[in-house]
């Protein structure tokens, strides 16, 4: 049987195997290695962000206000303003962006709540309504993807440099190359941007 990091990379390669699969796969070998960076990337996209975001998670879309007649309409603003309110960065489990993929016809909507929506009821439309960030299905399938390249990034960095496991195992030697590498232990440092909250619904749920 292949070292469980040649797996890790097969497997990486294709979409054949669940996302939160690959995961768990590789927070085990980060796990056995000592790879606490990595370990700790792997368990916030298993769990959920509550601190730094990668920065493959800013995505793009558009605002939208709820119109009691007319349903979700886009929120007319000025420009500047636009440009800032069409990205937004989600914290949410991998597990959730997966299913909202799945289960999307093409759109995705995001609840807004709290001060956001206070600054949009107060400044936008002038009457108190609800608001809602709606993306498309394949900014998500960008995060997904995102995901597993890096995986395979990762698996790879690590069979350069001579840790490939014996099955699922590894040795004293790959372990001590692994807690001795710059490289392997600092691997995530370039992954985050700043954090933000969201909600997510399908884009085909729309019932108010």
């Amino acid at each position: 049987m292949d070292g469980i990091v040649l797996q890790l990379q097969a497997e990486a390669m294709g979409d054949s195997i669940d996302i939160e699969m690959l995961l768990r796969k590789a927070f085990l070998v980060a796990r056995k290695l000592k790879l606490k960076e990595f370990e700790d990337w792997i368990s916030n996209e298993l769990n959920g962000y509550k601190e730094k975001i990668p920065d493959y998670r800013i995505i793009s879309g558009q605002i939208k206000a709820w119109n009691p007649y007319r349903g979700w309409i886009p929120v007319v603003m000025d420009e500047e303003l636009a440009d800032v309110a069409s990205k937004k960065t989600i914290n949410s489990p991998i597990s959730t962006l997966s299913e909202a993929y799945n289960d999307s016809d093409g759109s995705v909507r995001m609840t807004i709540h709290g001060a956001l929506t206070d600054f949009l009821n107060e400044n936008i439309n002038g009457y108190p309504t609800e608001y809602c960030f709606m993306t498309s299905r394949a900014e998500l399938h960008k995060i997904i993807s995102a995901v597993r390249n890096k995986i395979l990034e990762w698996a790879i960095l690590l069979e350069e440099n001579g840790i490939v496991g014996e099955g699922v195992s590894f040795t004293n030697y790959e372990k001590k190359v692994a807690a001795n590498s710059t490289i392997i232990n600092n691997y995530t440092n370039n992954f985050y941007a700043k954090v933000d909250n969201t909600k997510i619904k399908q884009g085909n749920n729309y019932e108010k």
